[in-house]
């Protein structure tokens, strides 16, 4: 069975059923499944484009940059 037909069977399953447990079960599935490499290198590339805009507002006297010690400082309070 090739991935659309499949796709159309869950479908029909779950258009068919009555029974808000699956439907809870299944909805859960797509919550809890491990996210994709992409979405993780995404993040990953959020997090270090926010960190280059903390830098270059340092540079521009925006702002002042925080230690190590400090950023570990704070996760431990």
């Amino acid at each position: 069975m090739n991935l659309q037909a499949e796709k159309l069977e869950v479908m029909r399953l779950v258009l068919d059923t009555d029974d808000k447990t699956i439907l809870s079960e299944v909805k859960a599935i797509f919550k809890n499944r491990p996210k994709s490499k992409i979405s993780k290198a995404d993040a990953f590339y959020d997090g270090f484009r926010e960190g280059i805009r903390e830098v270059k507002s340092s540079v521009d006297g925006k702002t002042e940059l925080k230690d190590a010690q400090t950023w570990l400082d704070e996760l431990n309070d």
